[in-house]
């Protein structure tokens, strides 16, 4: 069982990874060209009015469908309860916003953001209809579908965005934008998993997830919390530009971690919730995916904080030029990524959020503390001190993850070292072309090169560290290289089933 499972879950990665990579490009190139047209304050007006909808946006659609993903006999009557609970909390979450609006508006001094708060809130209905069917989709691991609505929402989003902010050009060509990918996403999960809508439930399918649910929904809160507290505090202190310029680095970080990291993170849960009576193998999965989600993703942050100086204000234009030293700061707080994500959905998929909870409220006590000394200082002392909360609470994270299932702090930094001192050597060579080579080039064939001699010295150094593995991720590359994509995944997939060995 757990070999097909593996195998299956490792088809799920894949497939998540297709559909991540295809939203990474398509957002990236949408976000530099609207990032030209609109403003920083464009941006922060929005992003404010976002942060307010997160908080029940997490409860309504974030966190009562995970009960379905985590619980091992399900009935119609969960399915039921879950969409029940989803639609009346966030129909009145809406009329809540449309309520205290205007007082929201005021503690952020803008008036503008109460009309896009109201305009946002029609998100959390959308949201609850799409809970189930997602949460269906995913308890399957059918990814096939998952990724063929991802790869649709995103592309259709993206133009539909460039086309509004050409058209609208303030805040508003965001809101519809978001509001359009939402509608997207919500028809092709109601299509294939081939859910209707109905209310037949009773008392005991609401008790039956009702722990869990409160367990889940407490950490998923908590974590809401401790994401839009930064941002939160720059938009009543500093206004909705700083908001901008801070959601921008935040924004591509979010971005990267999606494509490279959140494919691992999105079947840890599943996977953890199938295997948590054979430790064993679980901590093969959890080591193979903190493994293989760093050889993607460290040489991309190591790389990013490097060329950020000259590529930011290059790609983006010279307005968000401010945003370079708070990008390479997001980076840095990338290397504990890898191991964060997957340790969280293992701690769900065992049935232990509560003690996400724990690792939460460690965060935002920390958070709030290092928020009250630094924000006075501006937007860069902000993200230095999420730095530092970041790598406290990655330590209390792992420490935890050895106490719940046993897999130890050693083996979990071992998994991902290989990757980080190739990653490392990598970013020092780019360094030194960068710093003492002549830039009398055109400054985009200037980036470019850099990127391309990142990418030569990164797998050569992989190599060095992970023989095993970096052979045939170099024969991969060629295959890809020559137009041969299906040769190359199959090599990668023979290389991973040999590590797993």
């Amino acid at each position: 069982m757990a070999p097909n499972l593996l195998k299956k879950a490792g088809q799920a990665v894949a497939l998540n990874a297709v559909a991540n990579w295809t939203t990474m490009i398509c957002s990236f190139l949408s976000i530099i060209v609207i990032a030209r047209i609109l403003t920083p304050e464009d941006y922060g007006i929005f992003v404010m009015a976002l942060l307010v909808v997160s908080l029940p946006e997490v409860i309504a659609s974030g966190t009562l469908g995970d009960a379905l993903v985590q619980r091992k006999d399900l009935r119609t009557g969960h399915i039921n309860s879950v969409f029940l609970q989803s639609t009346l909390i966030s129909i009145a979450a809406w009329l809540m916003l449309i309520v205290l609006g205007p007082m929201i508006a005021d503690g952020f001094g803008d008036p503008r953001v109460f009309p896009v708060l109201v305009a946002c809130g029609v998100l959390l209905p959308i949201g609850a209809l799409m809970s189930v069917p997602s949460a269906l989709l995913q308890r399957d691991l059918r990814y096939k579908e998952i990724t063929i609505v991802d790869i649709a929402g995103t592309i259709s989003t993206a133009i539909v965005g460039i086309v509004l902010a050409l058209i609208i050009r303030n805040e508003w060509a965001l809101v519809w934008m978001e509001v359009f990918r939402r509608v997207v996403r919500l028809v092709g999960f109601l299509y294939f998993a081939r859910w209707m809508p109905a209310t037949t439930s009773n008392w005991p399918d609401f008790k039956d997830l009702f722990r869990f649910n409160i367990a889940n929904g407490t950490s998923k809160i908590l974590q809401t919390v401790d994401q839009a507290l930064p941002k939160t505090l720059i938009g009543m202190t500093l206004g909705s530009a700083a908001v901008g310029l801070f959601n921008l680095p935040e924004r591509l970080f979010a971005q990267t971690h999606s494509a490279l990291i959140a494919p691992f993170a999105a079947v840890a849960m599943p996977v953890a919730s199938a295997m948590q009576d054979n430790r064993a193998t679980l901590h093969k999965a959890m080591e193979n995916a903190i493994r293989m989600s760093s050889i993607l993703s460290y040489p991309t942050f190591a790389g990013g904080f490097v060329i950020a100086p000259f590529a930011i204000p290059l790609v983006f234009g010279e307005q968000w030029a401010p945003t370079v030293p708070i990008f390479q700061i997001f980076m840095l707080i990338g290397v504990r990524a890898p191991m964060t994500a997957i340790i969280l959905g293992v701690f769900r998929g065992v049935g232990r959020p509560d003690v996400v909870v724990w690792i939460t409220l460690t965060s935002i006590v920390t958070t709030a503390i290092l928020l009250a000394c630094t924000y006075q200082y501006g937007i860069v002392a902000i993200a230095l001190a999420l730095l530092a909360k970041q790598y406290f609470t990655f330590i209390f994270s792992t420490w935890m993850i050895q106490r719940v299932v046993g897999f130890t702090v050693v083996r979990q930094l071992m998994a991902g070292s290989s990757a980080f001192f190739a990653a490392l050597i990598m970013a020092i060579v780019v360094w030194g072309f960068i710093e003492f080579v002549p830039d009398d080039l055109h400054p985009i064939f200037h980036l470019v090169v850099s990127i391309v001699i990142g990418a030569i010295v990164y797998p050569v150094a992989l190599f060095c560290f992970m023989p095993r593995l970096g052979g045939p991720l170099l024969r991969a590359l060629g295959s890809l290289l020559s137009g041969q994509p299906r040769e190359a995944l199959k090599t990668v997939r023979g290389a991973l089933l040999e590590q797993a060995a």
